[in-house]
This record gives C-alpha cells, structure tokens and sequence, in this order.
C-alpha cells in the first residue's frame, strides 16, 4: 500500500486504462450489410415443337380420310385449338403448348370414332361384290380369282381386328374390286356360254331344216 501512495500517477493509469476497455466492451456494434437479393430468373419456355408436329400429322390423317364427317364437332373444336397454337407459337410458348395438346386429343377423338366408322362401310362395300360374286357362281368360274379375293378380304379383317384401320381399309377396297372383277368374267363367261348354246341350237335346228327338205325332195323324185 505505501508503494501505491508513492505513485499517484499509476493509479490513474490504471483507471485511464479501465475506462477504456469498459467503454470498448459497451460500444455498440455495427449493423450488418445486407447484400442484395437477387430476383429468380425465369427461364424462358421452349417452342411446343413435339406438340405442333403430332398435332399436324393427326391432322393430316384425318383429312386424308375424310374422318371429320363421323365426328364433326370434335373435328372443330380440334381444329380451333390448333388455331389458337399456331398463333401463339413463338409468343406465348406455355399457352401454345396448351393449345395443341388439347388439339392432338380432338383429332384422336376424330380418329377412334371415324376409322371404324369408315372400315364398316368398306368391309360393307366387299361384303355386296361378294354376294354378287357367289350369286353367278364366281368361285366355281374364276376359282382363282375369287379365292385371291377371298384371301384379301381375311387379311383386312386381320388388319381391322388389330385396329390396323388404314392397312385394313386398303385390303376391304382390293377385295372388293377382285369380287367385282371375278363377277364380271363370270358373268362374261356366262353370257358366251349361253350364246353359245343358242348357236349350236341354231344350227341344229338349221341342220333338221335341211334334212327335211332332203327327204322331201328324196320322195318327190320317187313318185
């Protein structure tokens, strides 16, 4: 304590210092910096190309076939959604995309109602050349021909049984026009029989003419 008495100054020293490191321990820390958020960046949606291609080759199938007339409603309501894609193509990606797919499932709807809608009618068409075939027995006349219809006819309703429907609308149109063919030669083939007949007819008729007129002179010159 006497050393303490003797040196004043190092007392206050000791407080200078005291005070400083009370005033450091209070001092008020700074603020953080917020660093700037940055804004998500939307990437930009694609063309629908996929969607606009399958759509446009539904849309030719059905046009093809004529297929629109066995569900026209649907058929146009495909057709305005198709519409609504190809102006939004390249704008509004998002709405095109939207646009077609809705366009593809119309025109699906189109073909599952008009192909086998269609296929009945051809497979109708070979039924009614068949029946005219068979009635101037075509497969007795032109067997081989028949029978080649016959064989196109089974494989179209292969076709149609696995809803092969364009393969299946092909082979009903042959088999119908080899039914028609093979009816005609028959009936071709008939007719020339027939008239041939009705020549040796005649000429038999002419021959039994002429051999009672050689009897008749044979016994007019004897008396």
């Amino acid at each position: 304590m006497g050393r303490i008495r003797k040196r004043p100054w190092l007392l206050v020293l000791l407080a200078l210092a005291a005070a400083a490191m009370l005033a450091v321990s209070c001092k008020t820390a700074p603020e953080p910096v917020e660093e700037p958020v940055e804004e998500p960046v939307t990437a930009a949606v694609p063309k629908p190309e996929a969607e606009y291609q399958t759509a446009k080759e539904l849309r030719a199938t059905v046009t093809q076939f004529g297929l629109d007339r066995y569900e026209a409603d649907a058929f146009q309501k495909a057709e305005a959604s198709f519409k609504d894609g190809e102006a939004a193509y390249g704008k509004d990606n998002a709405k095109s995309r939207t646009a077609f797919q809705q366009a593809i499932s119309g025109y699906q709807q189109v073909l599952d109602g008009g192909f086998p809608a269609l296929t009945a009618e051809r497979k109708k068409d070979a039924d009614d050349a068949k029946a005219e075939a068979d009635a101037v027995k075509a497969a007795v006349a032109v067997k081989a021909d028949y029978n080649a219809a016959q064989g196109l006819y089974k494989q179209a309703a292969d076709a149609e049984k696995a809803k092969d429907y364009p393969k299946s609308l092909d082979l009903y149109e042959q088999s119908r026009a080899k039914f028609a063919a093979a009816a005609q030669t028959a009936r071709q083939l008939k007719a020339r029989a027939e008239s041939s007949i009705e020549e040796v007819k005649d000429e038999l008729a002419t021959a039994e003419q002429q051999a009672e007129e050689a009897e008749k002179i044979r016994e007019e010159g004897g008396l």
